[in-house]
């Protein structure tokens, strides 16, 4: 569920809800939101009382921010945005390793689409450690569309950035993403073809 209550408010009544602290809005958004930003947090540290504490300390920080929320994207776009700040600085705090900032621009681009590349159902835990191990700007937007289901216009209001820097970082995101799946791809061409279905990133 995704907001349907509020559906029908037009964006810029929402937005204003949302901003002023509206606590029917909020509660609405609460409720519709809470399981994906677990599973979100869950998928990118691993650990369920991580992910529990994360999921609070996101709905908290967007109550304190959300004079910032404008509704150039969908509410839960933005929350997305707001938990993947968490996120970051949670790996601050707990001294995390940070992925280097770029990526190898030379790695060749993947044989799959990216629409194939999150299709595979196989080793789903090692799809989401390889999104984890991403730089953090791409880390964002893999998250925020695969995850979140956001558009790149929408990923460029939540991240400062235009739609084709967005649309590159993906790209570039899925070339390594491909990199680190591509051993295991090529064990099941070998023993056969994979079984259909598809990897749910959004929950």
């Amino acid at each position: 569920m995704s907001l349907n209550l509020l559906g029908a408010t037009p964006a810029s009544d929402l937005a204003s809800a949302i901003r002023n602290r509206d606590l029917e809005a909020w509660n609405r958004l609460v409720a519709d939101q809470h399981r994906r930003l677990f599973n979100l947090h869950l998928r990118l540290t691993g650990d369920r009382e991580t992910a529990a504490d994360l999921t609070q300390e996101t709905f908290a920080t967007a109550w304190e921010s959300a004079d910032h929320f404008i509704g150039a994207c969908r509410p839960e776009t933005w929350l997305y945005g707001v938990a993947l700040n968490c996120h970051r600085n949670w790996r601050r705090r707990t001294g995390r390793r940070e992925p280097p900032d770029t990526l190898d621009e030379s790695l060749p681009d993947p044989t799959p689409t990216a629409d194939e590349l999150v299709a595979r159902r196989q080793d789903v835990a090692r799809l989401y450690e390889a999104v984890a191990a991403l730089p953090e700007a791409y880390r964002r937007v893999v998250a925020l569309r695969y995850f979140a289901g956001a558009t790149s216009p929408e990923i460029a209001a939540v991240e400062g950035v235009d739609a084709g820097t967005v649309r590159w970082r993906l790209h570039q995101a899925m070339k390594q993403l491909w990199r680190v799946l591509q051993p295991q791809a090529g064990k099941e061409q070998h023993n056969g073809p994979a079984a259909p279905g598809r990897v749910h990133l959004a929950p």
